[in-house]
């Protein structure tokens, strides 16, 4: 999937998703914001480029850590998230500003002093062009720090669903190219560190950061379908004409093996923490 077919997508009924589920998706994910943060060190007066900002937690993040006077940026290419994010921070009389656009040629109008992500940064059809677009916009002696995916089977959260429902489809679906642009395009860290280093960026650093992420919905049934909702399943239910409540029911099945005392579902995942100087 290219750069237009992404921007497509997250304009489509995708985007529409993520707004619809943005609390719950920002709480399941709260802390993959907090551990690009505490690794950002952002410093009083510091203005950060978030990449992939989607409804505007990190961005609105950063600009709190820097001391709330001087506004983070957050560039995505989905407008029905940054319609979110420009609310939110309105709401919480926040200066961060959100802008659309595609960060591989996206030009600011002022160097930052750093570039944050979380999830945002593994979808760029050429990634070191990209990335090297994206250090243009850092002043010198600037850095980043992003949260990227490892590979989809040591990420239980988003594996589980899908082994739940293979039995069931009409067919396999394809091998998917690893490096394919993709929520899991970053799993090797040897390919990070050289599109970084290709892209220009200096001293990286790719470190493990791996957790239990808790699934939104009180009971099973609830986080199976949100699962459904927003994970992979729904296209393949769609594009195979599957019966949605027997795929359900497997993937119930499943994540009642991990399931709390609560009811709430428990799942181990897996990421890279990534800095590098600019």
């Amino acid at each position: 999937m290219n750069n237009d077919a992404m921007i497509e997508y997250w304009n489509g009924a995708a985007g529409q998703k993520w707004v619809d589920q943005s609390d719950r998706l920002d709480a399941m994910l709260g802390q993959f914001a907090d551990g690009v943060l505490d690794a950002a060190a952002i410093q009083t007066g510091e203005r950060a480029l978030d990449i992939g900002c989607g409804a505007g937690v990190l961005t609105l993040g950063a600009t709190a850590q820097s001391g709330g006077s001087i506004g983070s940026l957050g560039v995505d290419v989905s407008t029905p998230l940054l319609a979110l994010a420009r609310k939110r921070a309105a709401e919480a009389e926040s200066p961060a500003t959100f802008e659309h656009g595609d960060a591989s040629v996206y030009t600011a109008d002022d160097k930052l002093d750093l570039m944050i992500s979380r999830f945002g940064v593994m979808f760029f059809d050429d990634p070191a062009a990209a990335f090297a677009n994206i250090r243009a916009q850092i002043r010198t002696g600037g850095r980043m720090a992003f949260m990227c995916w490892q590979a989809l089977p040591l990420n239980d959260w988003a594996f589980a669903p899908f082994q739940a429902a293979l039995p069931l489809l009409r067919e396999a679906p394809p091998s998917p190219d690893p490096t394919a642009p993709g929520p899991f395009a970053f799993a090797d860290k040897d390919r990070v560190a050289g599109i970084l280093t290709e892209a220009g960026w200096q001293n990286s650093s790719i470190e493990p950061f791996e957790t239990e992420i808790t699934l939104p919905g009180d009971d099973v049934e609830t986080s199976a379908r949100f699962m459904l909702q927003l994970g992979p399943l729904s296209r393949l239910i769609a594009e195979q004409d599957l019966d949605p409540q027997t795929i359900l029911n497997a993937v119930i099945d499943k994540l009642s093996e991990h399931a709390e005392t609560d009811g709430r579902i428990k799942m181990k995942s897996a990421c890279w923490l990534v800095q590098a100087n600019a």
